[in-house]
């Protein structure tokens, strides 16, 4: 809906960063979802694959926080109505503040699942 508001809001000279925004949102969206499903994997397929499965998480959760940055700074540069700006600013910094917490809590439960599974070493994710 905010989305959408913003098209029909916006000049022309605004038009292709709201395009790119509305990109990289779906773009954030993508990656928080493939970021779930990797949560799911976790302990299915053993302790051996634990890391990669952290690290796949982290990586699309980051991405997602990185596009949230990058549609707020090319947008809010100029042109754009106050009201506007605002109504970007205040969702996008909410989309930060999920996804940085949601990085937090990941943290505290991979420790927490690491000490209960008695996995001392994790195994170096190679690429």
């Amino acid at each position: 809906m905010v989305a959408r508001k913003l098209n029909e809001t916006t000049n022309n000279e605004n038009n292709q960063a709201v395009q790119e925004c509305l990109q990289q949102i779906n773009d954030g969206v993508n990656q928080i979802t493939q970021s779930f499903k990797e949560l799911q994997q976790i302990g299915k397929d053993g302790d051996e694959n634990f890391m990669w499965h952290v690290s796949n998480v982290q990586t699309w959760v980051s991405a997602a926080l990185t596009d949230a940055t990058t549609c707020i700074d090319g947008m809010l540069g100029g042109g754009m109505g106050r009201r506007e700006q605002a109504m970007i600013k205040a969702r996008f910094l909410n989309v930060k503040q999920l996804a940085s917490n949601s990085l937090a809590m990941f943290s505290r439960f991979t420790t927490r699942y690491r000490a209960s599974r008695g996995i001392k070493n994790p195994r170096s994710v190679v690429m």
